[in-house]
């Protein structure tokens, strides 16, 4: 059965289809000028005013990017435990770029920009 379009039923948030893969290019961009781990991530997320996001989200979210081979993990020891740090990958680089040249265009481009003047 199709999903009805129209205002959300009360308590309950829609989310955007393209909610994931907004995140992911946020990773793949933020992963690009700092190695991180996933804690981290999450953090910088919140106190940047972004949506709030679950941590089981945000690791589904770079286990795909992992996948695809956007981004790549290894494993460090901090202290008593192990900790994944991820960073990007070439491939993760041109996805980025390529996504910034072919898909941000038009209003969003121009909104973008205001956002940021």
């Amino acid at each position: 059965m199709a999903e009805k379009r129209g205002a959300p039923c009360a308590g309950k948030i829609r989310q955007h289809p393209h909610g994931p893969k907004f995140l992911g290019l946020f990773l793949i961009w933020r992963l690009k000028q700092k190695p991180m781990y996933g804690y981290s991530l999450i953090d910088e997320i919140q106190d940047s005013a972004m949506v709030p996001v679950k941590a089981s989200t945000l690791y589904m979210i770079l286990g795909k990017l992992e996948e695809k081979g956007l981004v790549r993990v290894r494993v460090e020891q901090a202290e008593k435990r192990m900790r994944k740090i991820y960073s990007t990958t070439p491939k993760g680089d041109a996805v980025f770029k390529k996504v910034k040249k072919t898909k941000i265009k038009g209003l969003f481009r121009e909104f973008l920009k205001a956002l940021v003047a």
